[in-house]
């Protein structure tokens, strides 16, 4: 009947409540048929109790054993310690510590493993642990560093780090607890520190072919793109292909960033071209970082110039994003004359406008308060039969406020209503400062306009009426 009251103790099938009524059952037939209890019984009883946190009923069964003469050995109290770590219950660990060290039993590297397993939320106590563990003479095994590791998630990754490599420095067989790389390499990414992501992300991945999930791939994206190391990004993509996961935009734009960290243009460009090969057509959220790079910085902007210029040169293809880069980074500086520049250069680079080019012009229309040039872009819009969206409408609409004569921004609303485009707020806003200015009745009517919309006037517009 021991044999039974074992797989009860060690069953998951059960809750403890359950397993403690199953293992009191077999213990009652045992008594109906009066058999006597030996070391493995009480092992078993010790072990339900503890899994239902009995404390009152461990001291009594371990009184008994004692009348009875069977005395607990370690193996006795490492099941209790087990069944207290399952339950998280360190404190009641450290006594049962205690009372095993006063009855001049030796802790062995079983009892250890129970301790370090159930201190992971206290990498203190752990360390503390894991030092007499070695004092008293007791080799770690690869279990014990895994678990030490699993106690660093609260910690800086140098600790980890330390561990992973001294259990390395041992000879442990670590390619056991492969997972302990992808600990430590998760630990790295929220501390940017890549040459921790770099070599567990090698040896997870590259070594014992494991495959992480998308969040840790992104994570060690975002690594790689702050640290510039366009390798590391180009693996994780791949892995990211490799495990099923579809392509997709944000796969991508870290890998651009690595490059435009290292001031490579070139290859930063190329990563556009790779995403529409990959299926993945790039848009003006794509290339944020790069026309970041490019306002920041007009030799950048003359290089990146220079880089369509050549393509063109070799008659290879100039992609519209390409294009529309320049211009938006153009338009960022605030430059005019160049981004007007650029923008009359379109049929010499083989690009034919879409929105966001025309868009693009717009917009440094209304930074520059240019007259009459985004007529001219609106009507060149109309004539290659490309639609206005959100943005346009938004930017017409300004453009149209800035004029002595400002109709033309209540036909634009009403056109972009047409289209089945909801006005944004700011539309609403911009000509409502407008209308207060010359005191317009029209104000009212849009206020209420607004209002049945649920967009709330701010206060500073309403109080400029009052004024």
């Amino acid at each position: 009947m021991n044999a039974q009251l074992t797989n009860l103790t060690r069953s998951r099938k059960y809750s403890p409540k359950i397993v403690l009524e199953k293992v009191m059952s077999v213990v009652e037939e045992m008594n109906t048929r009066n058999l006597r209890y030996d070391l493995n019984t009480y092992n078993a009883l010790l072990t339900a109790y503890a899994k239902v946190k009995d404390q009152k009923a461990i001291s009594e069964t371990l009184d008994r054993m004692e009348k009875e003469g069977i005395k607990p050995t370690i193996d006795t109290y490492n099941y209790i310690m087990k069944a207290f770590g399952n339950n998280k219950d360190t404190s009641a660990q450290l006594r049962l510590k205690d009372e095993i060290q006063n009855k001049g039993i030796e802790l062995n590297g079983v009892t250890y493993i129970h301790l370090l397993e159930a201190q992971q939320g206290n990498l203190q106590l752990a360390l503390e642990t894991f030092e007499e563990m070695k004092q008293k003479g007791i080799t770690p095994t690869v279990l014990s560093y895994s678990f030490l590791i699993g106690a660093c998630r609260t910690s800086s990754s140098d600790v980890a780090f330390k561990l992973l490599k001294e259990a390395e420095d041992n000879g442990l067989p670590v390619d056991s607890q492969p997972r302990m790389y992808f600990n430590v390499l998760r630990l790295g990414t929220r501390e940017d520190e890549i040459d921790i992501v770099t070599y567990c992300w090698n040896k997870a991945v590259g070594k014992y072919s494991l495959r992480p999930d998308e969040g840790t791939c992104l994570q060690v994206l975002r690594v790689a793109a702050k640290r510039g190391d366009s390798k590391l990004a180009k693996d994780v993509i791949r892995q990211l292909s490799t495990s099923g996961y579809p392509y997709k935009q944000h796969y991508f734009t870290p890998l651009m960033e690595a490059f435009l960290v290292k001031d490579d243009l070139v290859s930063a460009f190329n990563v556009l071209d790779i995403m529409r090969v990959s299926g993945v057509p790039p848009t003006i959220k794509s290339i944020q970082s790069l026309r970041e790079k490019l306002s920041s910085n007009s030799k950048a902007l003359d290089d990146a110039y220079d880089i369509l210029k050549e393509l063109r040169k070799k008659k290879k293809r100039v992609d519209v994003v390409d294009f529309n880069v320049l211009l938006l980074a153009s338009v960022d500086n605030g430059d005019v004359e160049r981004t007007f520049g650029i923008y009359r250069e379109a049929a010499k680079f083989g690009v034919i406008p879409d929105v966001d080019t025309y868009n693009a012009v717009l917009e440094v229309c209304v930074k520059g308060r240019v007259n009459k040039m985004d007529r001219a872009v609106i009507e060149e819009m109309r004539k290659a039969n490309v639609s206005p969206n959100v943005d346009t409408f938004v930017k017409m609409i300004e453009l149209s406020c800035n004029r002595t004569n400002y109709e033309k921004a209540f036909n634009y609303l009403e056109e972009m209503k047409e289209r089945g485009f909801l006005p944004p707020q700011t539309c609403y806003e911009v000509l409502a400062k407008r209308l207060s200015y010359n005191r317009d009745p029209r104000f009212h009517l849009l206020m209420e306009e607004m209002e049945g919309i649920g967009y709330k006037l701010r206060p500073d517009i309403r109080l400029s009426w009052n004024k």
